[in-house]
């Protein structure tokens, strides 16, 4: 990995984390939801560095484009903008921060004494063979998620309708 790679690397690592705790911590849903786009673009970010372009296009339309503005559209229709701060922070965060503590521990470890079979070839495969696989033989389960997009903003418009009843 050469050094510039790896600085941008770290860069996006740190707005990656950053990005994530901030849309766990933030009080206004609208915010939470913006950091969210800036970990997605820090993914993409990553796929770049791994030569994965076709792979961070697709984050930067789906994650970022989708995903994001139904849930940004979800948050403005519903009207909860800020919640209440009992919601963020529960009973349970006691048990909840030494088990996180332990598993993110036990990963670092592994991660760092595995050995990992690196060969010498690329194994990102070519544009052209993704695009026959996602419009041939995957076509069905591609449209599915879009269906199951569209019934995730109705349900949400009528939720929104029916709080304003």
């Amino acid at each position: 990995m050469s050094g510039s790679t790896q600085f941008f690397f770290i860069v996006l690592s740190i707005v990656i984390l950053a990005s994530a705790i901030a849309v766990v911590t933030f009080k206004n849903l609208i915010y939470s939801a913006l950091s969210m786009i800036g970990s997605f673009l820090g993914v993409a970010g990553i796929f770049i560095l791994l030569h994965a372009e076709l792979v961070a296009a697709a984050q930067v339309l789906i994650y970022v484009g989708a995903i994001s503005v139904l849930v940004i559209f979800a948050i403005m229709l519903t009207h909860h903008r800020v919640g209440d701060l009992k919601l963020y922070f529960h009973k349970q965060a006691w048990i909840a921060l030494p088990i996180c503590a332990v598993a993110g521990i036990a990963v670092m470890i592994v991660m760092a004494t595995a050995t990992y079979n690196a060969g010498t070839e690329i194994q990102n495969p070519p544009d052209e063979d993704i695009a026959s696989l996602l419009f041939n033989e995957y076509g069905l389960p591609f449209e599915l998620v879009s269906l199951a997009l569209l019934v995730a903003m109705i349900g949400a418009v009528l939720l929104a309708k029916k709080e304003k009843q």
